[in-house]
Formats: structure tokens, sequence, C-alpha cells
């Protein structure tokens, strides 16, 4: 007769054995997925060396392209400095370095200046009063924004052959709230084909170049906008965000990015949308270098919901519950390089410093499934990619379409060719994709509340090579998996790595607590010194 105490014994020694076989494989399959990112930099990176193109901007002639849009603004206020000379700064500068990021694909310098002077002559005759500031927090100040977002009379293609040369007719609702606050738009930047690509390149107006290396990413799909913010050509930038899309670029360019909490900023004049969509993963948000300016814009981005985000409550980040995920153990995920590491290990590190309750680490499984939870959620969102890709003039026949590309040429580039081959895969499981979404939103819940924040990494390391993202395309996973949950980020720069590239992290908060993450964010700065300027000062 079988002891039932030794059959339990062998059946769990089965499975340990089992497990142990997993993780061994799984540790070879890391070791060769490090080898493989290696190898493409190491090929990529000496075809740049051979073709020595690499450029980085020039040298910031003006300071006050350097200042804050915050301190700006002030300036403004107490007559030290006129919003003509700080629009003049910044085009001037947009013409300096453009020809090398090719950030900014259209413009309306000319309304600007006249928008900043009649502004000046206003606070001059005292028509412009003490209120008038208060109500428009930045009176003067220049803005950009993402071509796909909607301003009047400018381009407002998405990188789409057929809708080249097509212009806006009308503003966006955050375009027209950061003009009521006294805002005066400059331009709009480059993007991705529809926004849907984790570089910024498209047949309109080719491929935007990274202010610190002009052969590395600047990400997508606020990728122009990223790059002109880092490159001193614009002080704010309103970004959108729907699986990473202002966060991405963010990291890359070394600024600050806070994708909102879902439903608080109004989204009419985003592309396609019409402002009626119901509980989208999309955002808008602020795009910035100094963390300053990101609770004001915040504010005049959220409009009529400003009151949800209690923005004004204090936040006394040594009372915060720091809670950090170290690797989400995704198995799509390019294995975290050492300066990531170590940056990661810094931030959790400080804050084990300064905080009353030492942070906490944790894991949840479920976050290893981003990649078919962020799928299935893009289908909810109401659109067809399929048939959004052709100006919503029917579908792209996508075999077709990529027999095109890879012969003779066609009007896509080979990330959309790669998102069209994606949207034929197999659908997700909607009760899975539903219940796996909801047991981890509930599992995170149970952490973060109005008191506590949770650190998570940007990128397994900084910038790649322009068209390298085609090799490891779910390495946004790390941003995307925030959209899924509807939860507010602040994309933070960290200083610099090795190669002179920006590193950053994320902080993540509770849905409404986004004044946590840019509160830490701000602390971040203060001790890791923030954004830094691509050239010698």
């Amino acid at each position: 007769m079988v002891n039932p105490t030794e059959n339990e014994s062998e059946e769990r020694r089965y499975h340990r054995q089992k497990e142990d076989i997993c993780n061994i494989l799984f540790e070879m399959f890391l070791v060769l997925r490090f080898c493989f990112d290696l190898l493409i930099d190491k090929i990529f990176g000496f075809c740049y060396k051979l073709d020595k193109i690499t450029k980085i901007v020039t040298k910031v002639s003006n300071p006050i392209v350097l200042e804050s849009a915050t301190t700006l603004a002030r300036k403004i206020q107490k007559r030290e400095l006129t919003s003509e000379e700080i629009v003049q700064a910044f085009i001037d500068r947009i013409k300096e370095v453009n020809t090398i990021t090719n950030s900014i694909v259209d413009e309306r310098f000319e309304e600007a200046l006249k928008e900043a002077k009649q502004i000046d002559l206003d606070i001059a005759s005292g028509t412009i009063l003490e209120v008038d500031f208060r109500e428009k927090p930045f009176l003067g100040i220049p803005f950009t924004t993402k071509e796909s977002v909607a301003c009047k009379d400018l381009a407002f293609t998405f990188g789409l052959k057929k809708r080249k040369g097509r212009k806006a007719t009308f503003d966006a609702d955050c375009v027209e709230l950061l003009k009521k606050a006294g805002g005066i738009l400059l331009g709009v930047s480059n993007i991705p084909q529809l926004n849907l690509w984790q570089e910024t390149h498209n047949p309109v107006y080719g491929i935007t170049n990274n202010p610190y290396d002009s052969s590395r990413n600047v990400g997508g799909s606020s990728g122009g906008e990223s790059s002109i913010i880092a490159a001193c050509g614009s002080p704010l930038g309103i970004g959108t965000d729907i699986g990473g899309s202002l966060r991405i670029p963010s990291f890359m360019c070394g600024i600050f990015g806070h994708k909102t909490t879902c439903n608080v900023v109004p989204i009419k004049g985003l592309t396609f949308r019409t402002g009626l969509e119901k509980d989208t993963m999309v955002v808008a948000g602020p795009m910035v270098k100094y963390a300053e300016d990101l609770i004001p814009f915040l504010k005049v981005l959220a409009g009529t919901n400003v009151e949800k985000l209690h923005l004004d409550k204090p936040v006394p980040v040594q009372k915060l519950k720091v809670y950090y995920v170290t690797n989400p153990k995704d198995p799509f995920i390019s294995p975290f390089r050492d300066e990531m590491k170590l940056i990661f290990k810094r931030t959790v590190n400080h804050f084990k410093e300064i905080c009353d309750i030492k942070p906490e680490g944790l894991h949840f499984e479920d976050l290893k499934y981003t990649t078919k939870l962020w799928k299935y959620w893009m289908s909810q969102e109401g659109s067809n990619f399929k048939n959004d890709i052709n100006d919503r003039q029917g579908e792209v026949n996508v075999i077709w379409e990529a027999l095109k590309h890879f012969t003779f040429g066609g009007d896509y580039t080979t990330a959309t060719i790669f998102n069209l081959i994606n949207s034929l895969m197999k659908k997700v499981d909607e009760k899975w994709a539903i219940e796996t979404t909801n047991t981890l939103k509930e599992a995170l819940l149970t952490k973060l509340d109005e008191n506590s924040v949770l650190i998570y990494p940007s990128a397994p390391f900084p910038a790649s090579y322009h068209h390298t993202a085609l090799l490891r395309p779910y390495n946004f996973n790390l941003f995307a998996i925030w959209n899924v949950l509807k939860f507010p980020v602040t994309q933070v720069p960290m200083g610099l790595g090795k190669e002179g590239l920006p590193l950053g992290i994320q902080v993540v908060a509770a849905p409404y607590q986004d004044r946590l993450c840019i509160a830490v964010a701000k602390e971040l700065e203060r001790q890791f010194g923030g954004y830094v300027v691509p050239v010698p000062v």
C-alpha cells in the first residue's frame, strides 16, 4: 500500500523540478535575448559610424530658452521680459535645431509674434491686470503640440500620404484651453503614422532625430514634441498617450511627461476623436523640461475636471508609502542593462533614506501579460486600424500593402505594415482579458491609495538606434500597462547615461492621485538633477 504522504512529496518534488527546469530555460532565453540586443546595437552603431552623420544640436545662444515656462510667465508679469522677446527666442531656437532634429513640421511664427506684441501692448497700457495673470498662468508663453492634435490652419495629416496638405479647421479642446490660459501656439511637431509606433517616422515628413544623438530614436508617438522641447525649442508641449505615446518620447529625450488619469483632459480633436468617446485609454498631457511646470500645466488641461485631482493638496513626500517593481518578468521585454538597474536602485535607495516607511518591493504575476491585455483594450477603442490608416476611406488589403511595401514601395512605413499584420493575428479572449485586468487593478489598488506611489522601470536601455524598435517591438509594454489600467504616471528624467543619453523612471499612482506622481517627480528632480541640456551651455 502506497503512503499518501510519500505521494504528496513526490508530486511536490515533480512540480519543483518542473519549475526549476522552466526557470533555467527562461534564464537561458534571457541570456540569448541580451546577446541579440547587443548584436543589434553593434551592427547599427557600426553602420552609423561608417556614414559619419551623427550630430547633436547646436549650443544654446539665448539663455531665455533654458528657463521654465513658469519662470518666464513670472518674468512677463514683473516686466522683466516681454512676450515678444520670449517668443522670438524660441522661434530662433527652432530654426537653429530643426534642421538636425526635424521636429517641427508646420509653423505659425509670424502670427505668434503678432499675438506676443499685442500682449505686450496690453500689459504696457494697463489693459491686462493682476487678475488676468492669475486667470491666465501662461500669458505670453509659447507652446507646441503634435501634428495629430488639431490646430486651426496648421497641418493635420497624421503622417498619411492621403492627407498630405490637409489643414485643421478648428482647435482641439486641449489646445483651446492652453490658448485661453494665455499660451501662444508656435507650431506642430512630427509623429509616426496615425501615432501608432514607438519611433517618429512617416512618409510625409520623414524621421525625427534625438537632440542628444541624431542616430537615435526619439520615441513615439509624441516624438517630435519631446525632441523640440529637449532641444530647447519649446517650453511647453501637449502630448497624447494611448500606449506610452508621451512617456516613451519623454524618456528617450530626457524630459518630464505626465500621463493623466484617463477621462480627465478633453480629447476632442486628437486624430479622429470627437470628444464623445467614453472610458477611453487615450489621454492628452503635459510635456516639459522642468517639474515645476507640470501642476500649472495640468490645471489648465484638466479644464472643468480639475477639481477631481485636488492638485493644490500638499504632498509631504517623506510620509508617502513607496512601492516598487524592479522587473515585471514580461518575456516580451528585453533584459535590463546595468545603467537602468543602477538608476532604479538609486531611486529606491533615496526613498529608503528620506521616507518614514521604508519602500517595499512588489511582484504582480499578471504584469507579464501586457502584450495581450493592451491588444484587447485597443480593440475596444472603437476604431478600425485598417480603415483609419486609409483615412477612413475603406479598409486596406493587408497582404497587398505588405507586398507593395517590400517590393516597389507603398504609402506606409514598415512599422505600419507591422501593425497591419498584427491586426490579422488571433483576437484575445474577452473574458480572460477583462478578468485579468480587473484582478491586476484590484491587486494594485490594495497598495496604492491617497498616500502611496509605485516606482516602475521605463525601459531596458536608453534611446536605441533608428529603426531598431522593429526588432524588439514590445519594450513599450513597460508603458502600455498603465494605459490598460488607466492609472496616472509621470515619466521622470534621471540624468544621462554612459553614452550621453537620457535615463529615467516612471512614477505611478492610483486614479485621480496625479499630484502624488508629480510630487515624487519634483523630489527626484531635486535629488538627481532631472533634465540635462543636450549641449554645453
